[in-house]
């Protein structure tokens, strides 16, 4: 069984290294077609336009694996099926669920792999793409935007920042929030209305200081007081910080993400859409293992294992999953669904029908 294992293995993965390339040398074309004029009117270089598809490609690699993997699913089990190489399995005795175990548990991995790929590698291209984008190929001055909204700045001492508004110009920010985080555990808070930049610190007005404590000698774990003004030369974030443009949820990773919601949250903002892509940064990448299982049993059917019909089957199944992904995500932004329903409402869906697919497959 095991050179049964590494033989569907050697295949799967094949076919899953071409079809990855193909999804995204269709994708690249599509929006170089689509993006192309632009390219055009604002006198982008060559060179540009390669660097922002060099850091465009991993988030588009992590958007259509799962029509990759679903592609290679269907390929490497419908050549199974068409040589009849399954139906010799089978009369041996072992059955479609030992067949497809090595299958879905590459499809596992895949998933795991392609969380930690969203976690360390995307949000850091995507960052750079949006720079090349607005500052090299649209020729943006980087200061030319002097109000920011929803700033989110994490320091390098544990302070995050989240401001309502914040001007470039006068150095000033509305609506602050600055908490200061050690070891996980929030030590200061401090709100005020407006702050602004003095020579080497931060003047706050009209707020208030929390500073909490886990001691035992303060049984409320907690010192309160409110200012009228309040200078802090601590804080290591400068004016710069804030000047950056701000980051995307793509542009940033699942605990990164969660930290500006949870910031968000204290401020009394709204986080629908924030915590509905949260929420898709885990459920996302398990749509590889689900699709293997909705996949699957259709392509061991020898009836379906053409090519011609693999790829319609892969293109009407990759469509009704970007509908029903995209629908639930749009109903999560507008506070219709709760944020981990329209997130995770597809995988339950196609993880219910696979289960029953699976079931109903001739053994």
């Amino acid at each position: 069984m095991r050179i049964l294992d590494r033989y569907f293995i050697r295949m799967f993965v094949f076919a899953l290294i071409f079809s990855l390339f193909g999804v995204w040398l269709t994708a690249l074309i599509v929006d170089l077609v689509e993006h192309i004029d632009t390219f055009i009117d604002k006198h982008a270089s060559a060179f540009s336009v390669i660097k922002y598809y060099l850091f465009w490609s991993p988030y588009m690699i992590g958007l259509t694996i799962p029509v990759a993997v679903l592609l290679a699913c269907i390929f490497s089990v419908g050549q199974l099926a068409r040589h009849n190489e399954l139906l010799a399995i089978k009369t041996a005795g072992i059955s479609l669920y030992r067949i497809l175990l090595p299958l879905l548990t590459l499809s596992i991995a895949i998933s795991f792999l392609t969380m930690a790929f969203g976690e360390i590698v995307v949000p850091v291209a995507n960052k750079r793409k949006g720079e090349i984008r607005s500052f090299e190929i649209g020729r943006e001055i980087k200061e030319k935007n002097i109000l920011r909204r929803n700033v989110f700045v994490q320091g390098e001492d544990g302070r995050i920042f989240y401001l309502g508004d914040y001007n470039i110009k006068t150095k000033t920010g509305n609506g602050v929030l600055v908490q200061r985080i050690t070891k996980n555990r929030l030590e200061e808070q401090i709100e005020a209305k407006k702050m602004s930049w003095k020579e080497n610190g931060w003047l706050f007005e009209n707020g208030r200081e929390r500073i909490f404590s886990d001691s035992l000698t303060q049984p409320q774990g907690e010192e309160y007081r409110t200012f009228g003004k309040l200078f802090r030369a601590d804080m290591k974030v400068k004016p710069e910080a804030f000047a950056e443009r701000p980051k995307d949820p793509e542009e940033m990773g699942y605990f990164e993400l969660a930290q500006y919601v949870k910031i968000r949250k204290s401020a009394g903002a709204e986080i629908s859409r924030e915590l509905t892509d949260l929420n898709s940064k885990i459920s996302y990448p398990l749509i590889n293992f689900i699709i293997v299982l909705f996949g699957a049993p259709i392509a061991a059917n020898p009836r379906r294992s053409g090519m011609a019909v693999g790829v319609a089957l892969t293109l009407f199944i990759a469509f009704c999953s970007y509908v029903v992904i995209k629908g639930a995500l749009i109903l999560g932004y507008n506070g219709t669904l709760s944020p981990a329903l329209a997130a995770w409402s597809a995988n339950i869906l196609f993880a219910i029908l696979g289960t029953i697919l699976l079931i109903k497959a001739k053994k």
